[in-house]
């Protein structure tokens, strides 16, 4: 018997399984893809390398960031931080920043802006909290809603404004208010928040090293990593659960006294029993388009976000301006092309050929490449790349907690498992937190940060 059972070997299980190996435990692994890494993983064709959507890894906790050096080594990079915006058909400083965003309109829209702040700050101090839309307008302005807050937010969620909860905005804009945000433009902080920085850490060979590294790590510590296996079914046992799976080879059964889940919600009350409700919590979908292109370089951003509805893709990131071994030669580069989207939506459905020529004819447009110097072009479907912060979100995953809590045996961990979207190394500080939780006599090699929102045991 195990001592612990891991769902889905992405950052997450991975980081929770070397840590409970080097803590005494025995741990099995089970990921239902052919190789590890879960969202984390780099793809690698033609000599191009490149991650499924642009992953940075930056923390202002110091044992986080020497965590990941002991990990990677010499292969860790700091790479600056360069990413725009295309505005009113010009490209400005992202995450925004004023008075340069500013600049992609003109004087009279940019005082019309201006004057839709102040008469907030008059108007809407009483706005409650309730949706993301509800918490900009307070904050902003209508107007600077409407032109900067919410066409790129809509297009990556696939829901109005007024459907996400204000948490997401409160999570993620780390400057409340526009006073606020020319003050850190003129005096940045000691510490900025994590959606200003101008620089993070990157893995030399893409960031799919980091959970390679790691399951080299469990199998020379002992631990098993089950690949290919899809679990069926867990039945509470007395002193912990049987789970039930199969893979190409055949079934299996494993026993354990604790499981950790890191895989979709869904999936996981899917295999648990008793379970005949469902809850209304929804995970967006991702669509990366990788060009492998002819030509030295395409711009100097780590990243671009395009939030024209116009346009099918969202975000592009150019893995060459974060490694110069993500491509073959000085001769060549290449770009991830990232499209939001959910299974359902049209785009979803549409052959990979299609979704390549709209992309690069729309890529062409602008004036970014022509058609002649794509070389090769791949398309992967992921459909859990983030969880949503619906309207109403928290009530149903607090129902799903107390659904959860009759297993004490049971823990979510991680951005998937948890429903909490965290950064890479907001998923390691997760896993730290729930060993000092989980082992609270036993010290941890790294100091967590206080938990929030989670649900261990």
């Amino acid at each position: 018997m195990d001592d612990f059972i891991i769902l889905g070997a992405g950052v997450a299980g991975l980081t929770a399984a070397r840590e409970l190996l080097r803590q005494g435990q025995r741990v099995t692994l089970i990921e239902k893809g052919r190789e590890v890494g879960g969202l984390a993983r780099t793809f690698e064709r033609e000599g191009f390398r490149f991650d499924l959507g642009g992953h940075r890894f930056h923390s202002n906790n110091p044992s986080v960031v020497r965590w990941l050096h002991e990990l990677v080594g010499e292969d860790l990079l700091r790479v600056p931080r360069v990413s725009h915006i295309k505005l009113n058909g010009r490209f400005v400083t992202y995450p925004i920043a004023f008075p340069n965003a500013f600049t992609a309109f003109s004087p009279l829209q940019a005082t019309q802006l201006a004057a839709s702040y102040a008469l907030a700050h008059l108007t809407e101090r009483r706005r409650p909290d309730h949706s993301f839309e509800d918490w900009i307008i307070k904050r902003f302005g209508s107007l600077m809603y409407q032109h900067f807050f919410q066409p790129y937010t809509e297009k990556v969620w696939g829901v109005p404004g007024r459907e996400l909860a204000a948490e997401w905005a409160a999570a993620r804009i780390g400057l409340p208010n526009l006073w606020q945000a020319v003050r850190h433009t003129l005096r940045p902080s000691a510490i900025p928040p994590a959606t200003a920085i101008d620089q993070f850490y990157y893995p030399r060979y893409g960031f799919g090293t980091i959970p390679q590294a790691l399951a080299r790590d469990i199998v020379a510590r002992g631990g098993q990593i089950l690949t290919e296996a899809t679990p069926i079914c867990v039945q509470p046992g007395r002193n912990g659960f049987e789970l039930f799976g199969t893979t190409p080879a055949g079934s299996f059964r494993l026993q354990g006294r604790e499981l950790i889940s890191t895989i979709p919600l869904d999936h996981l009350l899917g295999l648990l029993p008793q379970n005949g409700s469902t809850y209304p919590l929804h995970y967006r979908g991702l669509l990366c388009l990788f060009l492998a292109i002819q030509r030295p370089q395409i711009s100097g951003d780590s990243w671009t976000y395009f939030p024209e509805p116009s346009l099918l893709f969202g975000r592009t990131h150019e893995p060459k301006n974060w490694s110069p071994a993500m491509v073959p030669d000085d001769s060549h580069t290449s770009l991830c092309v990232e499209i939001f989207a959910s299974p359902g939506d049209p785009v979803w459905s549409w052959p990979d050929e299609q979704i390549r020529r709209q992309v690069v004819a729309q890529l062409g447009q602008m004036g970014w490449l022509a058609a002649a110097e794509v070389r090769h072009a791949w398309v992967v479907r992921l459909r859990h790349a983030y969880p949503r912060y619906d309207v109403g979100y928290r009530a149903h995953l607090t129902q799903v907690h107390d659904f959860l809590h009759q297993w004490p045996w049971l823990h979510l961990v991680g951005r998937t498992g948890s429903f909490r979207y965290l950064n890479s190394d907001g998923v390691v500080e997760d896993v730290f937190r729930f060993l000092a939780h989980r082992f609270p006599q036993t010290a941890v090699s790294i100091q967590p940060m206080p938990q929030q929102n989670g649900r261990w045991a």
